[in-house]
């Protein structure tokens, strides 16, 4: 595949990799495949004709798109992108943009969760941009009021007020490049936020569902209220992965002043209620297995039926798992990449 020089690449050794998870696990926000209705194959190809989402246009509409694009994009805040080394612009390719945990990169995240060792096999255009750093060089999204903006200023104590950075309208001004650069499926754009950034990716649920499709949130919230989220007009796939021993950003939420977000379970029931699935008949599927470090199908899938728009909503729970799970099943990462690309905006 064709890549933007990162700080740490997939070919590093194990015991590299064990220790850039080591250090998303401490940096997290605050201090610190699904059964038959979840996994399938992905295959660029299918959306080779597909007709573009009409809310955003793409240089593929036109066959306007570059045959040699950039390996990144942004002017004030660049941000690395992957594309297929058979990238041609004859085929409509799913975007997904990866969204780091406090203290984190797009580059570490990308290789905790796989995404950047899946942009051949799965077909697929990543963008793994950085949030903005504080005083102390610790990487933020302006998210929520509980995370992380407002954490980052109490870190370096300099009275900057990071809570006025937009960063809808930074993660929004990406998508627009890419869609401008990349032959991509407009009806496909993905974001996966890991704790911070999985706050990040609901946000953009809410906020931006006129370019977003679909999310995977991992270990992450949304706003305290419900109300805050607007005006989240179009239904979005959601797929809330959180487990329930985390004790960086709790399962059951937290109700500590400062520090305001709903359960996992609350979250998922929200993002259904808007888009429009049948929240008072939620369905239990058999449990899958994610991570090695906890025996056996340790992960329930709870799916919320008849979803407006075949959009899905569902929240997987990995019994026994912390904040960063890991290590991570190769089928368990296929089961949420999957997930993300193959829930395309009708």
């Amino acid at each position: 595949m064709k890549i933007w020089p990162l700080n740490v690449t997939a070919a590093k050794s194990a015991q590299l990799l064990i220790g850039v998870i080591v250090a998303i696990v401490v940096s997290s926000c605050g201090g610190g495949g699904g059964g038959e209705n979840s996994n399938g194959s992905s295959d660029a190809q299918d959306s080779g004709n597909s007709t573009s989402n009409t809310l955003l246009q793409s240089c593929a509409d036109d066959s306007s798109c570059a045959t040699n694009p950039p390996t990144f994009i942004g002017i004030d805040r660049p941000a690395a992108v992957q594309i297929p080394s058979n990238y041609s612009t004859e085929t409509r390719y799913p975007l997904i943009i990866a969204l780091h945990g406090y203290g984190g990169s797009g580059a570490l995240l990308g290789n905790y969760i796989g995404l950047n060792d899946r942009v051949d096999s799965k077909q697929y255009i990543l963008i793994s941009p950085d949030g903005t750093a504080n005083a102390n060089g610790t990487k933020f999204w302006n998210a929520t009021p509980a995370c992380c903006a407002a954490v980052a200023e109490r870190d370096d104590n300099t009275g900057e007020n990071y809570r006025q950075i937009d960063d809808v309208a930074y993660i929004r001004s990406l998508i627009e490049e890419a869609a401008a650069t990349y032959s991509i499926d407009t009806r496909r754009i993905g974001l996966f936020g890991h704790s911070n950034g999985g706050f990040m990716a609901l946000r953009m649920a809410c906020e931006a569902s006129d370019y977003i499709t679909s999310l995977v949130s991992l270990a992450g919230s949304t706003f305290a209220s419900s109300a805050s989220c607007a005006p989240a007009d179009n239904p979005v796939s959601v797929l809330a992965i959180h487990g329930d021993l985390d004790q960086t950003i709790p399962y059951d939420g937290s109700s500590l002043p400062g520090f305001l977000f709903p359960s996992a379970l609350e979250t998922t029931d929200r993002f259904a209620v808007q888009a429009g699935c049948d929240n008072t008949n939620p369905v239990m599927f058999n449990p899958i297995d994610m991570v090695s470090s906890v025996s056996g199908s340790e992960t329930t899938v709870l799916s919320y039926p008849n979803c407006a728009e075949a959009t899905k909503v569902e929240l997987w729970t990995i019994v026994g798992g912390p904040h960063s799970p890991f290590p991570w099943l190769t089928s368990g990462q296929n089961a949420y990449v999957d997930w993300l690309i193959n829930n395309p905006r009708r």
